[in-house]
């Protein structure tokens, strides 16, 4: 079982604030050392919590606004130390007192009936003068810097932080409503009538966390999801993309590394996206923050299970997922592998492999190749991860001494060195005593 400890890493220069206050200048002061002391009371709580130090190993967080199907909150929280969503932070907190319960928002988007009490210069306009609707949910978009929204914003964050829980998670942020179809239409920017641009999106949207940080009481935790994939991570000029939200939060997810939900399962990432996203966690971690690594299998916009081969490929993703999350991860990643999403007889966002299980300990090394064939590995106090990122079919390799014998987790069998990996695939090896 992953460790249930919260990991701390230091705070890195110019990492705890480098807002910028949209306000007279005379008030910037007084803004920049509110959101300040925000994130220094924040890092302090982490650090009352904190036992494990600088160590790498597997830790998993739950997206659990989709819920956690039938099982006890407490037994979750001793295997996911970190918990997203609306219920209650009592039992996770019972289970596992440093678990953290951090409060799920929308961002950017907001339900029916609080768009129909919104005023009408806070909701974005398409085109034809329609508020855009998300395609797969029942939500609709706003002007992320508008005053009366920021308004609305501020009040929510008071009134959901007013609990026991441990911060809040803005979901939904980065480019997607922009230059993705996340949406059913393109929004219009209301001081251009033109579509927004990415560098537009993401400098409204800062606006919006400015005034969430402002409004988040001391010793509440900020976390958000809108890192998107490693190719949108990485999107030159800065200012077009999601790094530019990371200096208000402590903590950032990705829900489409590797793959995208919906994607085919014999659709691997070619060896340049698969490099940006390792990247990217490390990117992340370099910075100080916390990073939240989802990996699902929706390719029906529910489940992959009724794919072609899904039977050896779900496991197989999910085998390549982890052990490219390990190899790039630092002591603040965390990660979760998704295999459906609408459980009966409820929605399970807690899922748990036998892979977890595997006692590989703590990294004792970074990524490393070998011997430059493309396949990379990385050791552990109790084994090592290897990740063949698609560079042959197969191939033969001796990361360790000859006939050292591992057990490889997931798949019931024994294997020594050398041995071979298959293109796309990721082993999780535990030594043999």
């Amino acid at each position: 079982m992953p460790s249930c400890e919260f990991a701390l890493g230091k705070p890195e220069g110019g990492r705890l604030v480098r807002g910028r206050p949209q306000v007279a200048q005379s008030a910037r002061p007084n803004v920049s050392v509110k959101i300040m002391c925000q994130r220094v009371s924040a890092l302090l709580l982490l650090l009352a919590f904190c036992v494990s130090g600088q160590e790498v190993h597997l830790r998993l967080f739950a997206p659990a606004w989709r819920n956690i199907g039938e099982q006890d909150p407490r037994e979750v929280a001793r295997k996911f130390p970190i918990i997203y969503g609306h219920l209650s932070p009592g039992p996770f907190h019972e289970g596992n007192p440093q678990c953290k319960v951090i409060k799920y928002s929308l961002g950017p988007y907001v339900t029916r009936d609080v768009m129909e009490k919104l005023p009408p210069e806070a909701l974005v306009r398409d085109s034809n003068g329609e508020v855009p609707k998300a395609r797969d949910f029942a939500n609709w978009l706003i002007v992320p810097d508008n005053p009366r929204w920021l308004d609305y914003q501020r009040t929510m964050v008071r009134r959901l932080m007013d609990s026991d829980f441990d911060g809040l998670f803005v979901d939904s942020l980065g480019t997607a409503p922009v230059d993705s179809e996340y949406l059913h239409t393109k929004p219009l920017n209301p001081a251009t009538k033109q579509p927004y641009t990415a560098s537009e999106w993401l400098a409204a949207e800062r606006k919006m966390l400015e005034a969430t940080v402002a409004a988040l009481p001391k010793g509440k935790l900020i976390f958000l999801n809108g890192l998107g994939p490693g190719t949108r991570y990485w999107r030159e000029p800065e200012r077009d993309s999601p790094r530019v939200l990371l200096e208000y939060v402590q903590g950032a997810m990705s829900e489409s590394i590797w793959r995208a939900a919906k994607s085919p399962l014999a659709a691997w990432p070619s060896l340049d996206n698969w490099n940006k996203d390792v990247r990217m966690i490390q990117d992340i971690d370099k910075r100080g923050l916390y990073g939240f690594w989802w990996t699902k299998c929706w390719s029906d916009g529910n489940t992959s299970a009724n794919e072609p081969g899904a039977k050896e490929l779900v496991p197989q993703w999910r085998r390549f997922a982890l052990a490219s999350y390990l190899l790039a991860a630092g002591p603040r990643s965390y990660f979760n592998f998704d295999t459906i999403k609408d459980d009966k007889p409820k929605s399970n966002a807690a899922e748990y492999f036998a892979e977890y299980d595997a006692p590989l300990g703590n990294a004792t090394s970074g990524m490393k190749e070998i011997a430059g064939t493309g396949v990379w590995y990385r050791a552990f106090t109790g084994g090592l991860i290897v990740v063949n990122p698609g560079v042959n079919d197969s191939l033969e390799v001796a990361p360790v001494a000859t006939g050292e014998r591992y057990r490889s987790w997931g798949e019931d069998r024994t294997i020594k060195a050398p041995f071979s990996v298959k293109a796309h695939t990721g082993l999780i090896l535990t030594r043999e005593r």
